[in-house]
């Protein structure tokens, strides 16, 4: 198949079109026919190593059908040897890079996934689609063209956006400002920086990258614009040209400049969980609505939006997709020995779902649950012209919180990181919360009457041993300019008060305590009733 670059350079751009975005256009059949043909191509990988086998219960399925009925369900603890530790023997086929998770996902640090060469090269594949779709008003429309300019905002390799940087790279000759070898060693503020200088020169066209750090982005523009001083790089024309237009324009809206006066951006691709939250923001600061995609370390970019901006259809070519039905999963919950059913996407009706995915191309992950769940909103669109289930992003999995894609914190993370902080409790519940409309981790904490000290103190002992046990919370804090915990002291007796209220109700034993991970508001407001002497 032709290099996507070659097809613009000589015109072809409805093959572009095609390639990259016809998969909107499949119909149920024609998607499943894809999925099924290229499973049946990774079982043989499967089949033909120690990992797979083991992974498939030492069976070979001839079949996708007897694959979903005889190979279980897996998650990342059964992995963990050898993600953790980059072994190779006995994989389906060699890796040609590891990329790292972004944030913590288990106590033992980030997971490593091996990309073949295969999923390295496809990395852009549907990150092309993106762009193509971000910047056109119909099907077929192309606006893309060769050398466009990117603002390098991704975390390096081998994080998986630095790899996707990479890969687009290599099949679009696209520009990155700045370059990748020399901003891939810059700290990120410092290529931020760089990129913005380069783009006042020589004009920026697109942008992807995490919708929190989009948004940040464009608050700091603002409020820098309204104090900036002249410098000499301002005697550029480039530049000064730029400034004057935008000059101008603020001065008639009467606000300070904004990146949208600076640049016309032709499209916005951003992913994370919180994209819902900010793309109003992003439109305000940047001129464009975002499109929203959604990607993960374990199998790239897996979804996305079209161009009006509405449900996400999945791409078909990355991994084998599975759904477990919210039903479903709820009886999984309660009896971990229940083996959940799955539907295939083409299956699928209005409704919440739990992702799970099989790897092609080698990768090593069998019927993986990552923890996502999704929204079927409509079971078509017509206005693109897709007959394919319309998703959304709906939430992480209930024993993880996950924070703009920087950290995701489980229950043990989270305790043994209060643990650590050297503060007496009775007990905690955690959320999050969005705060100046970033995403922060509340914690409602109840003191020992011996452990009593001022909340400011308790709040400074958890942050410094959260900055102490993850690198990402200092990272998020550094890029975002925020502080991404804060704590609440409960009035004594909140826990206490919270389970005799549960008893009385004749509430099971389990049942007693509340969650620590995402505890309704009803459960806020019971632990809280006593401060004001009273008791549930």
């Amino acid at each position: 198949m032709d290099d996507s670059y070659k097809l613009i350079e000589e015109g072809r751009k409805d093959e572009l079109w095609t390639k990259h975005c016809g998969f909107f256009s499949l119909s149920r059949k024609e998607f499943r026919d894809i999925q099924e043909r290229l499973l049946l191509e990774q079982i043989n990988l499967l089949s033909s190593c120690m990992v797979g086998r083991s992974l498939m219960g030492g069976k070979t399925p001839t079949s996708v059908e007897e694959f979903r009925e005889t190979t279980p369900l897996t998650t990342s603890d059964d992995y963990a040897e050898i993600l953790q530790e980059k072994k190779e023997d006995g994989l389906p086929e060699k890796p040609f890079v590891w990329a790292r998770t972004s944030g913590h996902s288990s106590e033992l640090g980030p997971k490593w996934v091996p990309y073949t060469k295969e999923m390295y090269d496809r990395l852009s594949d549907p990150g092309i689609a993106g762009m193509i779709m971000s910047s056109c008003s119909r099907p077929g429309e192309v606006k893309f063209e060769r050398n466009e300019k990117f603002l390098l905002a991704t975390a390096p390799p081998p994080y998986m956006s630095g790899l996707l940087a990479r890969s687009l790279k290599k099949n679009l000759e696209v520009i990155f400002l700045p370059e990748l070898d020399e901003g891939e060693k810059m700290a990120f503020g410092e290529r931020l920086a760089a990129g913005f200088s380069l783009a006042m020169r020589e004009g920026m066209d697109y942008f992807f990258g995490i919708s929190v750090v989009l948004a940040r982005m464009g608050e700091q523009f603002e409020h820098q614009s309204s104090s900036t001083t002249p410098s000499k790089e301002l005697l550029n024309p480039a530049i000064l040209w730029r400034l004057l237009k935008a000059v101008v324009i603020s001065k008639i809206q009467k606000r300070n400049i904004l990146p949208k006066d600076i640049w016309h951006l032709k499209g916005i691709v951003t992913s994370g969980t919180d994209t819902e939250i900010y793309k109003d923001r992003i439109e305000h600061f940047w001129g464009r609505k975002p499109l929203e995609g959604f990607a993960c370390t374990e199998a790239g970019i897996m979804a996305m939006q079209a161009w009006n901006l509405k449900g996400m259809v999945f791409f078909p070519a990355n991994a084998f997709l599975e759904f477990i039905p919210l039903d479903e999963y709820q009886k999984n919950k309660e009896d971990p020995t229940y083996q959940p059913v799955t539907l295939l996407y083409d299956q699928l009706t209005p409704g919440i779902y739990e992702l799970v995915l099989t790897n092609f191309n080698g990768g090593i992950l069998v019927r993986y649950r990552i923890g996502d769940f999704f929204e079927v909103v409509a079971n078509e669109d017509k206005e693109i012209g897709s007959v394919l289930p319309q998703m959304r992003f709906y939430s992480r999995s209930d024993d993880i919180i996950d924070l703009g894609n920087f950290l995701r914190l489980t229950e043990r993370g989270i305790w043994k990181t209060i643990e650590a902080a050297g503060i007496s409790y009775v007990d905690w519940v955690a959320l999050k919360q969005t705060s100046e409309a970033y995403p922060t981790l509340h914690l409602y904490i109840e003191l020992t009457q011996l452990g009593k000290m001022p909340e400011e103190k308790v709040q400074e002992m958890v942050r410094q041993s959260f900055s102490a046990r993850f690198s990402d919370y200092n990272d998020m804090k550094e890029i975002l300019n925020i502080e991404p915990v804060s704590v609440t002291l409960l009035p004594d007796g909140s826990f206490d008060a919270y389970m005799k209220s549960k008893v009385e109700a004749g509430a099971d034993l389990a049942h007693l305590k509340p969650p620590h991970m995402k505890p309704s508001e009803d459960i806020l407001k019971t632990l809280g009733r006593v401060s004001n002497g009273i008791t549930p």
